[in-house]
Parts: C-alpha cells; sequence; structure tokens
C-alpha cells in the first residue's frame, strides 16, 4: 500500500509580487535542466506544474490525444505557488521554493498522493534537482552557499552531505549568496551555474562550477592557478542548463542584466574540456532578453525572449547562429520550454485571459493546437515522459 506523507501546511500567504519576482529574477523554470527531467520519456505524458502566483497545482496532458486531466493533487502542501520541478525514473519532484523551502515526491503512476516531502532548510529557496539514483541526488540552493546531498527516499533525515560554494562569492557581493539556480549532470559530473548577483543586480561573472559526483567534491578545471577554479561563462546571469546529446554539449541560456539586449546569449561548454565555448546565438540575433532554451537537436532550436515584458518564442538554427522564425507572441510570460517525444515543442502560454499549454510541429514551427490546452491555473513548468 501507498504511504501517504503528512505534508508542510499550505503557505496561503506568500506575497504574490515577492513570488513574482523570485520566478522572474531567479530564472523561473524546470530545475534539473531547461528541458526537465531525467529518466526514460516512454509514456507520452507531460506534467504540468502551474501558479497564479497565489497558489499551486499540476495537471497531465496525454500527449497521444492532447488532452488534459487538471488539478491532481489530492491535498494541499503537495505544490506551493513558487514551484519547479524534474522528474527521474518512476517519481516526480516537486520543488516547492520561495518560503516553503521543500521538495515534494510523487509516483508517475498515481501523482495524487505524496509518498514524501522533506525540507531544505527554512530560508533556503531549493532551485534544482539532479540525480545519481533513485537514493542519492543535489540540491542547489537559490539563498545559500551549501549544494545538498540528498536521499530523497528518506523521511525523517534525507540530507546526507553539503558541499560549500562560498569560496565561490564574488568579491564585493553584499547578498552572501552566490545565487546556484540551475544544474546539469554529464557522466559523472554535475555542472551547477552560479548567478553571483549582488541583491539581484548583474554585475558579476557567472560560473560553473563541477562536481565530482563519485566523490562529492568540487573539481579545479584550471591546475594553472592557486585557486580551485570554476568555468567562466562568456554572458551573465544564467537562467537555464541542459545537455545537448547531438551536440555532446551542455547548453547554457544566460541573460544578462534586463533590458540590454547586447550581453547575452545561449552558450555551450564543452563537459569533457571544462571549457565554455562562447555563444551560438546573441541576445541580437534572437530579438530580445533571453530566456528559456529548448533544443530539439543539433540543428533546430528554441528561445524565448522578452524578458520582463510579453514574450515571444522564436526558433533558431544552431550551426549557423541564425534566428529562422517568429513562432508565437503571447501577452504575458513563457516561463519554460519542453520537447515532447514526437519532437513538438510545448509552450506554457500564461496569457492572462486564456492561459494554457500549447503545442507547436517542429519541422514547420506551426501549431497543432487550435487553442490552449487548459491545465487548470496557469502553466509554469513542463516535464515531459
Amino acid at each position: 500500500m501507498k504511504r501517504a506523507r503528512k505534508l508542510r501546511p499550505h503557505s496561503t500567504g506568500i506575497l504574490a509580487i515577492a513570488t513574482a519576482l523570485t520566478l522572474i529574477l531567479g530564472g523561473c523554470g524546470d530545475s534539473s535542466s531547461s528541458g526537465g527531467g531525467g529518466g526514460a520519456t516512454t509514456e507520452n505524458v507531460a506534467f504540468v506544474i502551474t501558479t497564479d502566483f497565489t497558489s499551486g497545482s499540476y495537471s497531465t496532458i496525454d500527449l497521444t490525444t492532447d488532452t488534459a486531466s487538471n488539478d491532481l493533487p489530492t491535498e494541499n502542501g503537495i505544490v506551493e505557488s513558487d514551484n519547479a520541478g524534474t522528474h527521474y525514473n518512476d517519481r516526480i519532484y516537486i520543488i516547492n521554493r520561495f518560503l516553503a523551502d521543500n521538495i515534494t515526491v510523487l509516483e508517475k503512476s498515481d501523482p495524487g498522493v505524496a509518498i514524501n516531502q522533506f525540507s531544505t532548510g527554512n530560508g533556503t529557496n531549493p532551485y534544482a534537482l539532479a540525480f545519481n539514483s533513485d537514493t542519492e541526488a543535489y540540491v542547489c540552493l537559490f539563498a545559500s552557499n551549501d549544494l545538498l546531498v540528498v536521499d530523497p527516499t528518506d523521511d525523517t533525515d534525507p540530507i546526507l552531505q553539503r558541499i560549500d560554494l562560498s569560496d565561490f562569492m564574488a568579491a564585493g557581493d553584499s547578498d552572501g549568496a552566490v545565487e546556484a539556480a540551475a544544474m546539469v549532470k554529464v557522466n559523472d559530473y554535475l555542472f551547477v551555474a552560479l548567478q553571483r548577483l549582488n541583491n539581484f543586480a548583474v554585475e558579476n561573472d557567472a560560473l560553473l562550477v563541477v562536481i565530482d559526483t563519485t566523490t562529492h567534491e568540487i573539481v579545479d578545471v584550471d591546475d594553472t592557478t592557486p585557486a580551485v577554479d570554476a568555468i567562466t561563462l562568456t554572458g551573465r546571469n544564467p537562467q537555464f542548463v541542459d545537455y545537448n546529446a547531438d551536440l555532446g554539449k551542455i547548453i547554457v541560456s544566460e541573460t544578462g542584466a534586463y533590458f540590454d539586449t547586447s550581453d547575452g546569449g545561449i552558450e555551450t561548454v564543452d563537459p569533457v574540456s571544462w571549457e565554455a565555448e562562447g555563444f551560438l546565438v546573441t541576445e541580437d540575433t534572437l530579438g530580445g532578453d533571453l530566456g528559456a532554451v529548448a533544443l530539439v537537436d543539433d540543428t533546430v532550436g528554441y528561445a524565448v525572449i522578452g524578458g520582463f515584458g510579453d514574450n515571444s518564442v522564436v526558433a533558431f538554427d544552431v550551426a549557423a547562429g541564425t534566428k529562422t522564425a517568429d513562432v508565437v507572441a503571447v501577452t504575458g510570460f513563457i516561463p519554460s520550454l519542453a520537447i515532447d517525444a514526437q519532437d513538438r515543442l510545448l509552450v506554457p502560454d500564461r496569457t492572462p485571459t486564456a492561459p494554457g499549454v500549447r503545442i507547436f510541429e517542429t519541422s514547420t514551427h506551426t501549431e497543432v493546437t487550435t487553442a490552449p490546452i487548459d491545465v487548470g491555473l496557469p502553466p509554469n513548468v513542463i516535464l515531459v515522459y
């Protein structure tokens, strides 16, 4: 029999403005990577985590019929208003962020009931999960300099180890945090993106810290200096990190300063040589402040542009570094992107009057859905499995 967990009280007092700022400034969207997950993609399901900045919920979409089952949580506290998520093997992990500070574990086969929930510590603001196994994972914290090693199956003492990232604090940074915002694991190494903001000001170089997942130790990527070095990215304020197997590269979405399209772009990082390779395509080329990114393969990619304003999705040629199509524009925020098993693009459209998930054929950039698929609250993160 499935054992349900007693959940923390639902955080109805979270301020909408504070939540919205956390979602946007911190790089809302999926956590383990920009595409959202681990484990096999076999069931042709989209798990959609939703929020109206006051409460949270989730729904599923059958991607064979493109029909939704809405608002599946059976109790409060499973998902909060500031949320992200990922999946690994047969489980879904909902990351409850600002003022909630916990991770809820669900089973894909029956996601209505939480089978575990554990705290990452008050005020830590967990941002991303990456996995070694079902019983060993990493949690990066936006408001703490500890990278947690956890056992998500442990309901009493899940934190196995803390890895201190404070040595990577930028000089003159007065907020006390390195702002670990995203992660991706490639083979035996974990790559942790540090925004290194200064009270949300984008003024410091961003880093990818490399962790040896066999030892949980920080790797020095440059042994010619006395310090333990991380990879310095070309742009600042990294938002999304993913690994593309077709390219054999890590993909990093780097927004830079908002309202400035001269300083951001989509960068590749070599996970073997540990070298940042520069922008595949720049914000200027794409036409706006950069958000979420999703690659179909080593030739076709999509990016969200628009920053704090109304958002658009554009297509780009990965090899040429050129914009190839304007896909869709919405009145509102597009917090993430996902690619399904049919190589279709899934877009969470948060247009206030008609929010929902829209689906596009990537061969032609044309919309499959005649109207956004209603998933209850406005969609935030899409996990495909």
